[in-house]
């Protein structure tokens, strides 16, 4: 294994730079002289200075972190596999990779530890770690945020093995995890479907209304029909989507199977069920809640996606 596999993966984080920074630069241009709302402490909302940009700065930005996505298994598995990172490098990174990424959405992101509550020495409860990247920022500050990132994940990069990284490539070509592109905000829905049920459809809209939500678009293969073995369409849609949703409702086997390939590749997915339904015995150490109805399917989407994502979405009154 020569030094040039790590050396590679330093030029694909200065090319992710340089086209960062070229963004940055026009983002600030474009938004020159605009006038954001904030709260009393002059927080701007999420997405605001994000919506403002044109279709063409923002594919742009999305085109980038694509990339990030791209790279990000190569380098956090190559930074697992050198011995002397340790685990709190690893987790440096992954705060550093997600902290980039949310830069070029125009949003700060935050992470906090746990923190014991107490009360002159009683211990009162844990308040838990957590992460958002609910504060929109202008353009120049996004670029701050990126530049110490990328200063962050380059110091890693230069410190990996380079002997791991084939290793590491070959570990995520095993696992799936590099054998496509992820999109990112994008999932794909797995459940059911049957045109002479259409209460099938009011779940489907509901769990697409609730990505919609926190900025996910959802789908899923309405114009595939499969028996028991899974298209290589939907293989392509398991393996590029950022988000994975299952509906165990009904026990279809195509969907347990598709679940089951997911899962091949490492990747998480978010399992539900209606209340009643029974789980086989492949799935059943799984978390996999029951919903009462839509609304309850909502409520607990809703909770799950601001925990996974971060990202904090208000109602409309």
């Amino acid at each position: 294994m020569e030094k040039s596999d790590r050396e590679k993966l330093l030029r694909d984080l200065k090319s992710i730079h340089k086209q960062g920074v070229e963004f940055f630069q026009n983002a600030s241009d474009l938004l020159d002289g605009q006038s954001f709302s904030s709260d009393a402490w002059g927080k701007v909302k999420r997405n605001e200075s994000w919506n403002m940009l044109d279709d063409v700065l923002q594919k742009k930005a999305q085109t980038i972190v694509t990339k990030i996505i791209k790279v990000a298994p190569l380098i956090s598995e190559s930074a697992r596999l050198t011995t002397y990172l340790s685990q709190t490098d690893q987790i440096e990174l992954g705060h550093a990779i997600k902290g980039l990424r949310s830069s070029l959405y125009l949003c700060r992101y935050r992470y906090w530890g746990p923190e014991v509550l107490h009360d002159e020495g009683t211990v009162l409860g844990i308040e838990p770690a957590g992460q958002t990247d609910d504060e929109g920022v202008y353009p120049d500050t996004a670029l701050q945020i990126f530049e110490e990132c990328y200063r962050r994940i380059s110091s890693i990069v230069e410190l990996v093995n380079p002997l791991t990284v084939q290793i590491a490539e070959k570990n995520i070509i095993t696992t799936g995890q590099k054998s496509t592109e992820i999109n990112p905000d994008i999932a794909f829905i797995m459940m059911w479907m049957d045109s002479a049920r259409p209460e099938l459809e009011d779940v489907y809209a509901t769990v697409k209304r609730c990505f919609n939500k926190y900025g996910i678009s959802a789908e899923r293969a309405d114009d595939i029909e499969h028996s028991g073995k899974i298209t290589e369409e939907i293989i392509n849609k398991i393996r590029s989507s950022e988000f994975l949703y299952a509906d165990l409702t009904g026990a279809r086997p195509n969907v347990y199977y598709e679940v089951g390939f997911a899962h091949a590749l490492s990747k998480k997915v978010i399992l539900y069920r209606k209340s009643g339904e029974s789980l086989h015995f492949d799935l059943a150490s799984y978390n996999c809640p029951e919903y009462k109805n839509l609304s309850d399917l909502e409520k607990k989407l809703n909770k799950r996606l601001e925990s996974m994502t971060g990202r904090k979405i208000k109602e409309k009154k």
